[in-house]
């Protein structure tokens, strides 16, 4: 296999090839070239909200989804990369994100993340569970693992759950330095973004009462038909004017709980495409960076979180 340069690049089937083939340095270029395309597709093309971008971004390169759908590529008729990228790529991956959608299977952010004042003095991380389903590791393993994070990547998850976590004033004099704005600038836009956040979980909150409220009404009138129908067939075949009554009454909660379904289907799908996270956007503004470098950055600290789990689970 060669391995990619920048010099390799030039010759655009020379490095797809290095890409599928698994050149750590080729796909590194590819996801910081097509970052932001990546993350922009669903909202262009077919009108996805920001969370849902960051949930099709992670699945398009999750499992090299892009580096198996890129096999294809030739470069017949002179198509550019970003092209085909668009068109042939991602464009069926969103089909099949859609047709399977799920919860990504990722790393709890509060197995890694200080939790209160005294914590994030001595840096001791919090306690907590996998979201896979496994139980947390020790606090040895996730000492390790957060003091293994630079200082930019503990800062990435911060940003990340900001609703549940604030920047201690290193953190804050960090991000300064990085975006390059003012401490109280930073700080200001901090707040900013944290107000949106907590508007955002309220707005959850009240979709989920919303859910409780028509979930419960269905599950009367549902009781209700199942109580009708055994009463009409208790009456049997007599054309009476209970009966009629009855088959009346049949009719009318059957159109009435399809109405609500669909109601809580709705709203059942809107609590989904809620998230609280900061969006990458939000943090793309923080930092005063790219939302494709954002993009970039989390999906591989990601990756390491993620096998950092797979190997401590594996040792068990």
């Amino acid at each position: 296999m060669r391995t990619w340069s920048p010099e390799l690049a030039r010759d655009t089937l020379t490095f797809v090839r290095a890409c599928v083939e698994g050149d750590a340095a080729a796909r590194r270029a590819l996801h910081e070239a097509f970052a932001e395309d990546v993350y922009n597709f669903p909202a262009k093309i077919y009108g996805a909200s920001p969370e849902d971008a960051a949930d099709f971004y992670l699945y398009v390169f999750e499992g090299d989804r892009i580096f198996a759908r890129l096999r294809t590529f030739e470069g017949r008729n002179e198509i550019q990369l970003r092209t085909f990228l668009a068109y042939y790529v991602l464009r069926g991956l969103f089909v099949d994100w859609q047709r399977g959608r799920r919860e990504l299977v990722t790393v709890s952010l509060d197995h890694v993340l200080p939790e209160g004042p005294a914590a994030d003095a001595d840096e001791s991380p919090a306690h907590g569970g996998v979201s896979s389903g496994g139980s947390p590791p020790g606090d040895a393993t996730i000492t390790r693992i957060w003091h293994g994070l630079t200082a930019e990547e503990r800062l990435d998850l911060k940003l990340l759950s900001l609703l549940e976590h604030d920047l201690d004033a290193a953190e804050l004099r960090l991000l300064a330095q990085v975006a390059g704005r003012s401490l109280d600038e930073t700080r200001a836009l901090v707040d900013e973004v944290q107000a949106d956040l907590r508007r955002k979980d309220e707005q959850l909150g009240s979709l989920r009462d919303e859910l409780d409220s028509v979930w419960g009404w269905l599950v009367l009138r549902r009781r209700e038909l199942q109580e009708n129908e055994e009463s009409l067939r208790l009456l049997g075949t007599a054309e009476t004017a209970a009966a009629e009554a009855l088959r009346a009454r049949r009719a009318s909660l059957e159109a009435a709980i399809a109405k609500r379904a669909r109601q809580h289907e709705r709203v059942l799908e809107k609590t989904r495409s809620h998230k609280t996270t900061t969006s990458y956007k939000d943090i793309a503004r923080l930092k005063g960076s790219t939302v494709g470098t954002v993009c970039s950055r989390i999906f591989r600290l990601r990756e390491r979180l993620e096998a950092h789990w797979r190997t401590t689970e594996g040792s068990r």
